[in-house]
């Protein structure tokens, strides 16, 4: 197994030598607080099961300058640019969970089989969380090719479990070129962490795919933060944005690391997006509060409060392939 070398050893602002924090104030939720929500809160029933076929990629690659996007589920989006392969956050386990019989359990299928999936090049870990980093699923896609995972720093152990064989860790700001895009590793709001110990001890963020043909640009999990006018300060625009809309209530609890889905399209907004694509819902339940549908209806409500273009912002079937972007 090979870490890539990281760009630089400089020990960055946001670190203090044990933990990593963020740009911005945040506040910590801790397990009294966790208590308090999952013993006072009323979250919404979600369906037990949802039945639907998984659909088939269309193409093994994509040439030139096109794009073409698939939304799998959750987090886990297929891109297809530059003539390169990538998959986020990529998960077709059963649950989102370290445990097989505990946890958010998913309601339906991925909305691609893995088998079904072209030769992967690069996978983007965001971050740690399990519903964003799975291991079975990493084990599964090591299986099939070994592709470069890029990632935060810190997450290199977790992942050398799954037996992959280059691993590309990033700080903010760092960049990794592959063939013609430069993959960038950037800010979000969030935190990290799989167990009771090791909270913030790795790098969270998403990532720009900037290639002169336009930038595509995938969130991780975030709250507001001061990285999306930042992002639009040295990207100045962006072909297609990815930018979740659910897991947000109780607002209270989520606020601070998850934006809801008027948050969202203000991002949208701020990042300069020609088209921003909603991920990050109706996969696993219990995750949050809001029900299965909650985030396509305010999502809808905030665009036509905000004055945006519904064209603009738009979200995808489980499976569903875009590649007029």
């Amino acid at each position: 197994m090979t870490s890539l070398p990281r760009p630089t050893e400089v020990q960055p602002r946001h670190f203090d030598g044990q933990r990593f924090y963020n740009q911005a104030p945040f506040q910590e939720r801790g397990f009294l607080d966790f208590l308090k929500w999952k013993l006072f809160s009323g979250g919404t029933q979600w369906p037990v099961w949802i039945e639907s076929e998984p659909q088939l990629v269309p193409e093994q690659r994509v040439s030139g300058d096109r794009l073409s996007v698939t939304f799998v589920n959750h987090s886990t989006v297929l891109i297809q640019y530059q003539g390169i392969n990538i998959l986020t956050d990529p998960i077709w386990n059963h649950r989102a969970s370290p445990l097989t019989i505990l946890g958010p359990k998913r309601v339906r299928r991925p909305g691609l089989r893995l088998d079904d999936l072209p030769p992967i090049d690069l996978v983007l870990i965001t971050h740690n969380h399990y519903d964003h980093l799975d291991i079975e699923t990493i084990k599964l896609l090591a299986e099939r090719g070994s592709p470069i995972v890029v990632t935060g720093r810190g997450n290199t152990p977790v992942l050398q479990e799954a037996g992959l064989e280059t691993i590309q860790e990033l700080d903010w700001w760092e960049s990794f070129q592959y063939q013609a895009p430069n993959i960038v590793f950037t800010p979000t709001q969030h935190f990290s962490g799989r167990g009771l110990f090791d909270k913030r001890k790795s790098l969270w963020g998403g990532f720009v795919i900037a290639s002169p043909a336009g930038n595509v640009y995938f969130s991780g999990d975030t709250g507001v933060g001061p990285h999306h006018a930042q992002l639009r300060a040295r990207f100045k625009e962006f072909r297609v944005a990815f930018l979740p809309i659910g897991a947000y209530e109780p607002r209270w609890f989520m606020k601070a690391a998850h934006m809801n889905p008027a948050e969202a399209v203000e991002a949208h907004q701020l990042l300069n997006a020609n088209v921003s694509i909603g991920i990050h819902f109706g996969t696993f339940a219990n995750l949050t509060d809001e029900g299965i549908e909650q985030p396509l209806k305010d999502l809808a409500e905030a665009l036509t409060n905000i004055g945006v273009d519904p064209r603009r912002f738009v979200t995808l079937g489980f499976g569903e392939t875009r590649d007029d972007l």
